[in-house]
């Protein structure tokens, strides 16, 4: 009979790499969309909807604007 002591074997899968959440993106001033979007955020916000807020940060994101 063989008995092992070495390392034990790992049970669990290893623990999950976790990284801060991004910060909310800033609407660019004077565009009325990005205006809009930021409102609807806030609103959401609000009525504790973070998949609604996770949704417009996107839009803000990738809403175009020159030189961004």
């Amino acid at each position: 009979m063989h008995l092992n002591y070495g390392k034990p074997k790992r049970t669990m899968a290893p623990e999950p790499l976790v990284t801060p959440p991004m910060t909310d993106p800033e609407p660019v001033p004077h565009c009325d969309v990005c205006g809009a979007l930021a409102e609807q955020q806030s609103s959401a916000r609000r009525a504790h909807d973070m998949s609604r807020v996770s949704d417009l940060n996107i839009e803000i994101r990738r809403h175009p604007h020159e030189g961004r």
